[in-house]
C-alpha cells in the first residue's frame, strides 16, 4: 500500500518551524510525485483513500482512513471530516471523512480528504511526539482511550480559508495548522504550475486573455501569469473547464487562481 515520505523543517517536538506557503508547495508537490504519474491533472480520491503509513521527517506511523461512517465532532455535529491521535494507540494516526451523500459531494470529499491529510503529514508527527512522552508528573490522568488530538473540519467554507493579512498575523497556533492544511490540500490537488500552464492552454476556447510579466513575488521568481475576460460569464466558463480537468469544484479553483495571482478577486473583468 502507498506510503508517503516528506521532510519539512521542523523544531525539536516534531513540529513545523516557520514554513512558507512556497515550501508547502513544495512538500506538496514531492507527495504528487510519491502518488501519480507526470502529466497527471486530477489526483483520484482512492490514491489518498489507499495511503496507509507516512514517513515525515523521520517519524514513521501508519495512517488509518476511514471514508463510510459519518463523521461528528465531540458535540455530536456532523462534520465532513477530522484527523486524530490517540495515545493508546501509538504510532497511527487516522483520518475520517464522512461517506459522500446528501451532505458531502464528491468534489468537497476529496477536498476534504486532502486537507486533513495535511493535518497528518504537519500536525501528527508532533502528537506522536508528545504521545510517545505519556504524562507529567502532575499533569490530569486521562484514559488511555480518550482521543487527545483531533483537527476538525466542519463545512466547505473552512476549506475556503486562505492566509491573509492582518489575520495570519494575529493567528493562533491551530490557526496557522488550518491554513498548513489548507495551502497543502490546495497545492496538492491544484499545484501553480500545473494550474497555470492549463489556465493558458484553455483561455483562448473562452475569451480570456492570458497577459505575461514578471513576478511581483520575490519567493517565486521568473514570468507571471494573469487573466482578464471581458465579462464575468466567461471567466466563469473557464473556472468550471478548469474544475473538471483537476477534478475539484469551480469555487476551489476559484481560490487557487486567487492564491497564486492568476486573477484577482473583483478584478478579473476587462
Amino acid at each position: 500500500m502507498p506510503v508517503l515520505t516528506l521532510d519539512y523543517r521542523h523544531c525539536d517536538r516534531k513540529r513545523p518551524k516557520f514554513i512558507k506557503h512556497v515550501e508547502i508547495e513544495a512538500i506538496a508537490a514531492q507527495a504528487r510525485q510519491q502518488l501519480v504519474g507526470v502529466g497527471v491533472d486530477a489526483i483520484a480520491f482512492d490514491a489518498l483513500r489507499q495511503i496507509d503509513r507516512l514517513k515525515i521527517n523521520n517519524i514513521d506511523f501508519a495512517l488509518e482512513v476511514s471514508t463510510e461512517c459519518d463523521v461528528h465532532d465531540e458535540d455530536g455535529n456532523h462534520v465532513f471530516g477530522i484527523c486524530e491521535y490517540d495515545p493508546g494507540v501509538p504510532d497511527t494516526a487516522m483520518v475520517c471523512v464522512s461517506p459522500v451523500g446528501e451532505k458531502l459531494s464528491e468534489l468537497l470529499a476529496l477536498s476534504t480528504l486532502a486537507h486533513e491529510l495535511g493535518h497528518a503529514v504537519f500536525d501528527a508527527p508532533g502528537w506522536i511526539m508528545d504521545g510517545s512522552k505519556g504524562p507529567g508528573l502532575f499533569d490530569a490522568f486521562e484514559p488511555c482511550g480518550q482521543r487527545a488530538y483531533r483537527t476538525t473540519t466542519p463545512d466547505s467554507e473552512h476549506l475556503a480559508k486562505v492566509p491573509t493579512a492582518p489575520a495570519a498575523a494575529l493567528a493562533t497556533e491551530v490557526h496557522f495548522a488550518e491554513l498548513r492544511a489548507n495551502e497543502f490540500m490546495g497545492s496538492l490537488l491544484v499545484p501553480r504550475q500545473l494550474l497555470s500552464t492549463a489556465a493558458e492552454e484553455l483561455a483562448p476556447e473562452y475569451n480570456v486573455s492570458v497577459h505575461r510579466g514578471p513576478s511581483l513575488d520575490p519567493e517565486i521568481p521568473g514570468t507571471s501569469l494573469h487573466l482578464t475576460a471581458t465579462s464575468p460569464a466567461e471567466m466563469d466558463l473557464l473556472e468550471r473547464a478548469l474544475a473538471m480537468r483537476f477534478g475539484v469544484n469551480p469555487r476551489f479553483v476559484q481560490v487557487r487562481l486567487q492564491r497564486y495571482g492568476l486573477t484577482r478577486p473583483g478584478a478579473a473583468v476587462r
